[in-house]
């Protein structure tokens, strides 16, 4: 047996050991060390944050079958009125922590349950953040426990070469609101991109895949700024975002992705009455 495939196994089987553990250890025993106090330093210094005060939800499945693609769903009450300035999601133990910053422009909206969702990776258990900047510039968290671990190294059971045939096609849709009166339309976007984090290993060659992820997204609505997002490879293959954005005249869409090899893709949603 080659000697990359001999370590392999081995890696395979103290995965599965480690995995039969986690019927006898409760969640909690795999919180290791607290990384948060770090983590907030270096992302926020020593700004003050307002933690659980309900301005920010936080959604999370109660079981996760796919750590590799597990959904989350931040959603801002109608009751926060006015612009808000940013959105930072955490994975405390994750490779990298950082999931994504989204900075949001004026198209964004003012009003009604604005909401962003996508689809992580978690390599440990671990708490997930969402932390909320208001336009006042003060902060706000929530949290949640991710029971799951793997996602970021599972192994590539697929042809590399066929996850990037038609890299960077996009879909951009746009959903009407059910009341006329809504202030906030929704929106989807899907990307065709391996989302490659350097950390998998092609079956074929035993070998690591290079790492290649969307870094960049910016949504503009209308002309106007919806949010860029400054994305890690902690976000999912083919990624998949569904997010709101203030009401304009024509609410027409832009979508421009650019991944961490310089390639930029682009999209758009369909004009009115297609």
């Amino acid at each position: 047996m080659p000697t990359a495939f001999k370590s392999l196994a081995r890696s395979c089987g103290l995965a599965a050991l480690a995995a039969s553990m986690f019927v006898f250890a409760s969640p909690s025993a795999y919180a290791e060390e607290d990384m948060w106090p770090i983590l907030k330093e270096q992302t926020f210094g020593d700004r003050a944050i307002s933690e659980e005060d309900g301005l920010v939800v936080l959604e999370t499945p109660s079981k996760i079958e796919d750590a590799a693609l597990v959904p989350l769903t931040v959603r801002v009450p109608p009751s926060v009125k006015g612009k808000i300035k940013s959105l930072t999601l955490i994975i405390d133990n994750n490779p990298d922590p950082k999931v994504a910053t989204l900075n949001f422009g004026p198209a964004a909206g003012t009003g009604g349950e604005r909401s962003f969702s996508t689809r992580v990776r978690v390599d440990n258990f671990s708490h997930v953040r969402a932390i909320l900047e208001t336009e006042d510039g003060s902060l706000h968290m929530t949290k949640k426990f991710l029971a799951a671990a793997g996602g970021c190294a599972a192994m590539q059971a697929k042809d590399p070469d066929a996850d990037t045939a038609d890299m960077g096609k996009m879909i951009v849709r746009k959903f009407t609101p059910a009341l006329e009166s809504s202030p906030v339309w929704a929106a989807q976007v899907m990307v065709k991109h391996p989302n490659h984090n350097g950390m998998q290993l092609d079956i074929n060659t035993a070998e690591f895949i290079p790492a290649q992820f969307v870094k960049e997204m910016k949504v503009t609505r209308d002309g106007e700024l919806v949010f860029k997002l400054d994305g890690t490879f902690s976000i999912s293959t083919n990624p998949n975002f569904r997010f709101t954005f203030g009401r304009g005249d024509e609410n027409s869409l832009d979508v421009v992705i650019t991944d961490t090899d310089g390639t930029v893709f682009e999209g758009q949603s369909q004009p009115k009455g297609s």
